[in-house]
Formats: C-alpha cells, structure tokens, sequence
C-alpha cells in the first residue's frame, strides 16, 4: 500500500478518535456554533439547506481540481467517472449528517461510545470506497497531474486537509518537527 494512502487512513483514524474523545469530554453535546465571520455552522441550518451548501462546495472544489489538472480529452471520461463518485459521496455524507441531526442524543455513556463506534465503522467503510475511486482515476494521470493531484484532493477535504485542521507533521514548510 502507497504510503500516502497509509498516512491518510491513519490520519483519518486519529482525526475519529480525537473527535470522539473531544465529544465524550463534553458529554457528546455539540452546540452548533456558527461561524466567526457570522455564517451559519451546518448544524443550525434547516436539512435542505444544509444538504445544498454541501452539494454546492463539492461541485466548486471539484470544478477547481479540474481546472487545476488540464485534464486531456482522453482523461475526461475517467473524471465524470471519479467525479460521480464524489457527488454521490457527497450526498450519502449529507443524508448520514442529516439523520444524525434528527436523532436523539444518546444519554449515556456507552450509548454515545456505540453510536460513535457505529460512525467510525461508516468513515471506514466511506474511505475505502473513495480510496478505490481515487486509485483508479489517479491511474489515468500523467506524473505532473498527479503531483497536482496529491495537493489539491489533501486541500479539498476540510478535516483531511488544508487551512487550520491541517492533520500532518508540518514538515512539508519545514515548520513541524513530527510531534504535535
């Protein structure tokens, strides 16, 4: 297995339980809080609204890694290929979100550590299915895209990727010592 794929499944990994222990902490509760510059946090959104800002984000981060790896005319339908996977993943993570937002909160303890085992199971079940998604549209790219690639698709996913939920060791700048 490609060692890119080891850090991103081990990063995944952590990023669950480093949540679930936050959320245990707190007693499960997570108040929704909306966001610094005054948009609303998902969790405040009514389900229909919540599923549109999803499906809109996915379309412009995907449009940009397209644009981004000039694709050729030959690589175009393996794209629309890796592309559907991506909206649909999309839409299976928002209808997930918006049953786990209709549901009662679980009481106890244990019933929380469950229903997170149960989430967990659901991650990896949807990161296996994307990780053979990507394996076969990363197959159809030249050595430059795929370079482009490995930048792009690590800033297109929020927690598993860029800005302050960055998951790495920071070594990339320079900055990180392997320790955080």
């Amino acid at each position: 297995m490609k060692t890119w794929i080891k850090t991103s499944i081990a990063a995944a990994i952590i990023a669950t339980s480093a949540i679930g222990a936050s959320a245990i902490a707190r007693g499960g509760d997570c108040d929704g809080m909306g966001m610094s510059d005054g948009r609303q946090g998902m969790q405040q959104m009514s389900p229909e609204k919540m599923k549109a800002r999803m499906a809109q984000r996915g379309e412009v981060q995907a449009a940009k890694l397209e644009l981004a790896l000039a694709l050729t005319p030959a690589q175009k339908p393996a794209w629309d290929e890796f592309k559907a996977v991506l909206k649909d993943r999309g839409e299976r993570m928002a209808s997930h979100m918006m049953a786990r937002n209709a549901e009662d909160r679980p009481v106890t303890v244990l019933d929380r550590m469950a229903k997170m085992e149960e989430m967990s199971k659901l991650r990896q079940t949807e990161m296996a299915e994307m990780r053979k998604a990507v394996e076969v549209f990363y197959a159809q790219l030249s050595d430059a895209q795929k370079t482009v690639f490995d930048a792009e698709f690590d800033r297109m996913g929020g927690r598993h990727g860029g800005g302050h939920h960055k998951m790495g060791s920071g070594k990339q700048d320079g900055k990180g010592t392997g320790r955080n």
